[in-house]
This record gives C-alpha cells, structure tokens and sequence, in this order.
C-alpha cells in the first residue's frame, strides 16, 4: 500500500490530465501561470478531504502507523474556443462549441483500462459519479468562448506515523527502498519530523517516539484494589 499526501495526489491528477490534454494548458484554480496563447485551458480544483475518523492502526516494528483511507471530489473545468469552421472564402470563421463533447471524449478516457492500470499502479481510485455539463453560459473570460465542466471523485490512502502522527515517510527504512510502508523489507524506523509551510511539527517531537506499549497486563481487580498492592 503506498501512502500519499494530498499534494502528492494533485501533482499526480495533474500528469494524468496532461496525458490526455497535450495541446493544453492544465493548471490548478486559482494559481498562477501564463497560458499559451490560443490553447485550451483546463483547471482543476479540489474540494474538502473526507477521511476516516478511527484509521486502522499497524505496528510496524513498534510504530504504530494509522493508515487513513480518504477521497477528495476533483472538479476539471475545459475552456476552449471550439471548431473553427469557414462558412465561405473571405467570411469570418465560425466557432463550434465541442466543450461538452471534448469532455465527453476526456470521460472515456478515464474509464479506460488505460488509467484503471495507472490507477493500480498509483494505489489510487477514480470515479466519475456524475455527467458533463455544458457550463458555456457561465463563460466570463473573453479569452473562451466555450465551458464544459465533469467531477470526479479521487480514493486514496495517507498515512499517520508515530506516536504523535508526525513522523516523516522517510523515517521508515528499507533493506531495497521499497517505497511500500507495509512492504517485508522495513528494517526500522528512524523518527524525523519535518516542520510545515505553516509552522505545525518541530523535530522535538521525535523525543516522544518510544513511549508507546503494545501490550497490557489484563486482571480483574478494582483500581482501588491496585492502589493498595
């Protein structure tokens, strides 16, 4: 099972989408970039992440690991300016909306055998649960004339590691550099913390690793009767 963290997963959805958009420009929403002049766009946005609240938990030699099984809804958005099509010599082109077509045809793609084996190969899961919409009428950049819109919904596990949840992938070692965290050559486990962007986790919090049992001692006496032993 290999892990992955949600900005892992984008740059994933974004290589994927690059595969079949090649005459493109592909981009998150919201992000800077400078699109080729004359070529389609297409963006993708993410929504909130749902993951399990109680993760099943594995030790790994003495680390408890939680593995997270999460899903992410991926709206992709294509603007494009269509069929170019010359009604007569010396007349001004005329455009053919083929957003909701080209969408339809970037549909089948994901439904293909194709992504279902880089699904397999990635440990991910993508499902279209819902149809193509024609959003040309929501068009506000003059750069387009035409917008279809199709939303999937992305599954994918990640993962906790440590007694505080912390831990880097990197703390896990491998005899062969399997990247599989659950793999048979995991040799150990190295605590390391690497802080966030945004000032969560400090390498202090390594010092807690160790503290974790288990197994327990199970009797039938009060805790009364404990204190008094």
């Amino acid at each position: 099972m290999l892990r992955m963290t949600l900005a892992e997963l984008k740059k994933l959805l974004v290589q994927l989408t690059q595969t079949y958009f090649a005459g493109a420009t592909v981009t998150y929403a919201k992000q800077s970039f400078v699109a080729k002049p004359g070529s389609p766009l297409v963006t993708l946005t993410t929504g909130s992440v749902n993951r399990s609240r109680n993760p099943p938990v594995k030790i790994i030699e003495g680390t408890p690991v939680a593995f997270y099984p999460a899903s992410v809804p991926v709206q992709i958005d294509l603007f494009t300016h269509g069929r170019q099509e010359e009604v007569a010599p010396g007349f001004t082109l005329i455009a053919e909306n083929t957003a909701e077509d080209d969408m339809l045809a970037f549909e089948s793609f994901l439904n293909s055998p194709f992504v279902t084996q880089w699904c397999h190969q990635h440990d991910i899961a993508i499902v279209v649960p819902t149809a193509v919409q024609d959003l040309t009428d929501l068009v506000h950049d003059t750069n387009y004339e035409f917008r279809a819109m199709l939303e999937i919904a992305v599954y994918f596990t990640m993962t906790a590691i440590g007694i505080t949840g912390t831990l880097d992938i990197d703390s896990v070692k491998h005899s062969d550099g399997e990247d599989d965290i659950q793999a048979d050559d995991v040799i150990n486990i190295e605590p390391q913390v690497t802080p966030t962007p945004s000032g969560g986790g400090s390498s202090e919090m390594t010092a807690h690793e160790g503290e974790y049992f288990t197994n327990a001692e199970i009797n039938n006496r009060l805790a009364k009767e404990e204190k008094d032993i």
